[in-house]
């Protein structure tokens, strides 16, 4: 990427000088001390509680829930320092599962801050819900009576505010977050936020809130520090979507791949201002989502570079496009492919101002020739397929480039992503390839 980054901090959140925890829940046992892998915690709260700045928790095999109905699997509230981060992440070689059906799998709370989670597997419930109960769910649009019950509406992994005490610098990374009645991986009211690696499916079903795979929402201006401040790359959203309507309007909404939402604060009488801070949204692949492949919603200073979008809007009624900006400004979207089917929209392009918009690729594999378009721009390449290896509605999917495809070499020149989604380096000697792959 050519531009400046902002995160030196991303290397930094490895143990520096701090302890070691570890946590098994097939072997461990809470009176432990869990300074060794043979004298492990059992539960992942009780390490928690433990942590001090740069100390590590590793956490073995096995499968970990939540211990009553409301409760998270995992509860962090206690954060680091700066080039001291807590790291939560799974040891050498194992896969730990969190199994939840309470209101997370993984939550940042109470404004702890310079976090790491990396390296698990994040299951909700959506096996054991029935749609028809989802649709009659308490405070739902059939059933306004009762509390909002956790079962449908959990979030896998969750940074949150909590009495005006706000998260900033959290890195979540290489999870695999899934079948969550409510969102996959969301932010609220943080900054300096990193989501990079992980694979989030099937989540957003059955919640009464309108949550997405990957949502960034109501970003707070810890600092006005220049640079990146948020970044979301190498992700990859598949089947995100909402089959229950949205409590406040009674219409499906949402279920997208990746949307940064109100970072001007406007709704539900926010009082935190426009956000300042600048997020990049990178080598994400985003398919068959409901809602969106990548959109924002009335937020500023986001840059959509070499992304690839692929049949989203799956949801009737949902039809904004596959990757787009609405209600914004100083956003660029820049060496995107877009591919729709049917009479679904590429892009949109709603009230938007100093929107830059350039070498994308436009396809529609129904109707070539006949894109419906929001807006285009110089470099744009519009009725041309791009050439996919295996575009799959399939989490085995591959959006590698063929041989033959009419992005290699096709990218902006300045403004790219300096790797691409398998971390290879992109090619400058002539001109970066659009889309998430480098050929």
């Amino acid at each position: 990427m050519k531009f400046l980054y902002a995160f030196c901090f991303l290397i930094l959140w490895l143990p520096v000088a701090g302890k070691n925890y570890y946590v098994s829940s097939r072997t461990g046992n809470d009176s432990f001390n869990g300074q060794s892998p043979a004298k492990a915690k059992k539960h992942l709260q009780n390490a928690a509680t433990l942590t001090k700045a740069g100390d590590t928790v590793f956490v073995m095999n096995g499968v970990y829930s939540n211990d009553c109905d409301v409760c998270d699997v995992l509860s962090i509230t206690k954060g680091g320092k700066r080039n001291k981060y807590v790291v939560f992440t799974n040891f050498p070689g194992h896969h730990p599962v969190i199994k939840f059906d309470g209101w997370a799998g993984i939550s940042v709370k109470k404004g702890a801050s310079y976090v790491r989670i990396n390296g698990f597997e994040v299951v909700g419930d959506n096996a054991n819900v029935k749609l028809a109960k989802a649709l009659a769910q308490p405070q739902g649009c059939v059933n306004k009576k009762g509390t909002l019950d956790p079962l449908y509406n959990g979030n896998g992994i969750i940074v949150q505010p909590e009495k005006n005490k706000r998260s900033h610098h959290i890195i979540i990374s290489n999870n695999t977050v899934h079948d969550c009645g409510g969102g996959g991986i969301g932010a609220i009211q943080a900054d300096y936020i990193i989501v990079e690696g992980n694979t989030v499916y099937n989540t957003s079903w059955y919640t009464v809130f309108g949550t997405s795979g990957i949502a960034f929402y109501q970003f707070w201006n810890s600092d006005r520090a220049g640079g990146y401040h948020n970044i979301i790359r190498r992700n990859k959203c598949y089947n995100n979507k909402s089959l229950v309507p949205w409590m406040k309007n009674c219409q499906i909404s949402d279920g997208n791949g990746i949307i940064i939402d109100d970072f001007r604060n406007k709704q539900n009488g926010s009082r935190l201002g426009n956000y300042q801070g600048r997020t990049l949204i990178e080598n994400n692949i985003s398919w068959f989502n409901g809602g969106t492949g990548i959109h924002t919603f009335q937020s500023d200073h986001i840059d959509i570079i070499n992304n690839t979008a692929y049949c989203n809007s799956r949801t009737k009624g949902l039809n904004a496009g596959q990757i787009l900006s609405g209600l914004s400004n100083d956003n660029k979207i820049i060496n995107n492919i877009l591919v729709s089917d049917s009479t679904v929209m590429i892009n949109s392009n709603y009230v938007n101002t100093n929107l830059t918009y350039q070498n994308n690729i436009h396809y529609n594999i129904t109707y070539p020739k006949y894109e419906k378009l929001g807006i285009t721009g110089p470099a744009c390449i519009n009725g041309v397929n791009p050439g996919f290896v295996n575009p799959a509605n399939s989490l085995k999917a591959s959006f590698k480039l063929l041989s033959n495809s009419i992005a290699i070499d096709k990218g902006h020149t300045i403004i790219f992503s300096k790797t691409d989604f398998d971390g290879r380096i992109r090619d400058q000697a002539t001109a970066p390839d659009i889309g998430a792959y480098e050929y």
